[in-house]
């Protein structure tokens, strides 16, 4: 880490994004699945930065219209969430490039 500069928290950020776009995959492959208990991802700050999550089963319902909706927005907003961590991780690698190079 260089004052303060961690990576850490765009990798956590992009783990957690892949594990909900999982659970929706999940819940919609499991649509018509008698008895397959919904996926929900549970997310919160990692103690020493960034975030953590972890998939629960739930009792929830999950061959409603309402189900199938919220997968499809969990999809998206992981894949954006996935995006945004990435291009934080990209900016902090060229920005720590240009140090490099200003110093060399």
């Amino acid at each position: 880490m260089i004052n303060g500069i961690s990576s850490s928290a765009s990798q956590s950020g992009m783990a957690v994004a892949l594990q909900r776009v999982d659970a929706a995959a999940s819940n919609t492959a499991n649509r018509q699945t008698e008895g397959a208990q919904r996926l929900r991802v549970e997310q919160s700050e990692a103690p020493n930065g960034g975030v953590q999550a972890r998939t629960v089963r739930t009792s929830e319902a999950n061959n409603t219209d309402q189900a199938a909706i919220s997968d499809a927005i969990d999809a998206r907003v992981g894949q954006r969430d996935f995006e945004a961590n990435a291009a934080a991780f990209r900016a902090r690698e060229d920005a720590l490039g240009s140090l490099f190079n200003e110093r060399a």
